[in-house]
């Protein structure tokens, strides 16, 4: 496997489609044993000169890109303590970004991400075999290998496998890219790269490579013919008078602005009905028809009917409304005129219910004056149901002030 760090100052992303890198690398195969072990020593390490290693890439998606990578150079396999040779590592990538929108901005400066590859590896091994060791006395009573493969560590290498020239090789690592400018940056990468044919890790080796990278392209994910650059809405199909965001219904507001998205209502549009507000339509309240109120009048005697003179729901007078009455019948006949018995309810039950029975109480009142003397020619009744409320209908006292009977002179 081939783990690769890499820093740029401008990583590819979905702005920009395609996207190229090129510079130095290093490859370091002693560090595999352990995974790690001496990684960060530069004796370890076997350095390329510039220009050694490309890598082209283009973006499938927010988070997917394809690439080809190329490093090549004379490189010492410090493990094996093989020097100068020439190696190439060829091979296709596939990335997953983390400025993708979801973790990071497409646009951040900085955008790591991690990458699988496939790889065709070339050095000249020419055939060693890692048999088992053969030992044999080096004259002097001590045993040395006679045959056989033994690393820098002093490991003994001898899993019977054979390393030939050419490899198929699997590699895995991460990258790091810094955006500096839009369409140039540096790029850091390391990985690692497994040959598995040898069924261990005696030619496995780490990569590292450094280099600038750059970014060009235009890229249209919607299909509106809006580059994203330029696109305000870049996964919607939109309008280029809207900066590429869309106007569902048509009313010259586009649909992030627009809060009835669905429903025409362009702004400044206004009826007898409704106005236009951000896209919806805003409704007018209706006008009232204004109560002609009544003249003022005279009130020679008004009587408030409350809970003492009516129960509720009822138009029968109670023992107290008998005197107040009589009082009034004594006031009507030392006066001259004609009067109205005019009936009010509280606003419980129906508006025709409240106006039946406010007639009710009325008449009640009326026939009441009657039978103490009053001509009955001299009073006419009139009914109001829950219209002109004296009190509040939201408390019972308040029900109970507007239950009553009125009589004042007939105007």
């Amino acid at each position: 496997m081939l783990l690769l760090c890499s820093s740029s100052m401008f990583a590819q992303n979905m702005l920009k489609k395609w996207y190229i890198s090129g510079g130095v690398h290093a490859v370091n195969h002693p560090s595999v044993r352990g995974f790690g072990e001496g990684l960060t020593d530069g004796d370890n390490w076997s350095f390329v000169p510039p220009l050694s290693q490309i890598s082209v890439a283009r973006t499938l998606n927010r988070s997917f890109a394809v690439d080809l990578q190329a490093s090549v150079g004379e490189i010492d396999n410090k493990r094996l303590m093989i020097d100068n040779e020439y190696m190439v590592l060829v091979g296709l990538g596939l990335r997953y970004r983390f400025a993708n929108g979801y973790i990071l901005k497409e646009t951040s400066w900085f955008d790591p991400y991690l990458r699988l590859g496939a790889n065709y590896h070339r050095m000249p091994y020419r055939g060693l075999e890692f048999n088992p060791v053969v030992y044999g006395d080096d004259g002097s009573g001590n045993q040395v290998p006679v045959s056989g493969v033994i690393d820098v560590w002093g490991d003994a290498l001898e899993n019977g496998a054979v390393a030939q020239n050419d490899h198929f090789a699997i590699s895995g690592g991460l990258g790091m890219n810094f955006w500096i400018w839009p369409k140039i940056g540096i790029n850091l990468e390391a990985q690692y790269v497994a040959v598995p044919a040898i069924k261990s890790d005696y030619i496995d080796f780490f990569q590292a490579k450094a280099g600038l990278a750059f970014r060009f392209g235009k890229n249209d994910r919607d299909k509106d013919g809006i580059v994203d650059e330029e696109d305000e809405c870049p996964d919607t199909w939109g309008l280029a008078e809207f900066n590429g965001c869309p106007d569902t219904d048509g009313d010259k507001i586009p649909d992030h602005l627009d809060k009835c998205p669905e429903e025409a209502c362009p702004n400044g549009e206004e009826t007898d009905e409704y106005y236009c507000e951000e896209g919806c339509k805003k409704m007018k309240e209706k006008p009232v028809d204004p109560i002609e109120p009544i003249e003022p009048i005279e009130v020679i005697k008004e009587i408030s009917f409350n809970d003492v003179l009516f129960e509720f729901d009822s138009s029968v007078l109670t023992g107290d409304s008998t005197e107040k009455v009589k009082e009034a019948a004594a006031i009507i006949q030392s006066q001259s005129g004609n009067y109205f018995v005019d009936g009010f309810a509280d606003s419980d039950g129906s508006e025709a219910y409240n106006l039946n029975l406010s007639r009710k109480r009325a008449q009640a009142v009326k026939d009441a004056l009657v039978k103490e003397g009053v001509d009955a020619n001299r009073l006419e009744v009139r009914a109001f149901g829950e219209q002109y409320p004296k009190c509040t209908n939201e408390t019972p006292e308040g029900r109970a002030c507007n239950r009553r009977v009125v009589v004042l002179e007939r105007y």
